[in-house]
């Protein structure tokens, strides 16, 4: 194919115009690589190759800056970078990525659950509803959410929420219309049924003393 023209754009970006008429912004580094500036001519081959390398990296800088902002899954940036690029280059973005270590599902599995448990004061049903909700791998789910399982450590977090949160509620231990309530908003939190009712049998006790 016939390049009738190769020059200067705006920024980094040469305008490249075919005989046939077609346009394309090339990124400058891409269009070194393929020394467009001293070719009068390119295969289709070339051209294919060249616009995938040239989509490539700018998905990827597209990438960096939102990792900039904030942090991303696999998952999540892979469908935010699928909305302007095709599926091919964000694969080869993300497989970039990872091999980089930017992006690590294991670890922003634990960002994640950690602020859900600690901040939010979520039960493990809900933090795996999150890190679901992300993308996230079963097998890093269940690892990362084995550590706030335990019947002790839900009945602790639980015990929290019921002193800051659902006191109200509980001003009366024989009011079993507020107590359901209460058990059904911590459900709802992502709690099991045997830690709640264990936390709550803690604070009446508490509560008396």
């Amino acid at each position: 194919m016939k390049i009738s023209s190769c020059k200067p754009q705006h920024g980094s970006y040469l305008e490249l115009i075919l005989e046939s008429g077609a346009v394309y912004e090339i990124h400058r580094d891409i269009a070194m690589m393929y020394d467009l500036m001293n070719i009068e001519d390119i295969s289709e081959e070339t051209l294919v190759k060249m616009l995938f390398d040239n989509d490539v990296r700018r998905a990827y800088h597209r990438a960096l800056y939102l990792l900039e902002k904030q942090s991303y899954s696999y998952h999540m940036l892979f469908l935010k970078l699928s909305n302007n690029y095709d599926y091919v280059v964000c694969y080869e973005v993300m497989d970039r990525l990872t091999k980089l270590g930017v992006i690590n599902d294991w670890e922003y599995a634990e960002n994640a659950a950690r602020r859900a448990a600690e901040i939010k004061l979520y039960g493990p049903r809900r933090i795996r509803q999150i890190l679901y909700q992300k993308g996230i791998p079963k097998t890093v789910i269940d690892k990362t959410v084995s550590e706030y399982v335990s019947a002790e450590y839900q009945t602790e977090q639980i015990i929290q929420l019921l002193n800051k949160k659902y006191s109200r509620m509980l001003d009366d231990k024989e009011d079993r219309k507020k107590i359901e309530k209460c058990k059904a908003a911590l459900v709802r939190m992502g709690y099991g049924f045997t830690p709640i009712a264990a936390a709550l049998k803690l604070y009446f006790e508490n509560e008396e003393s």
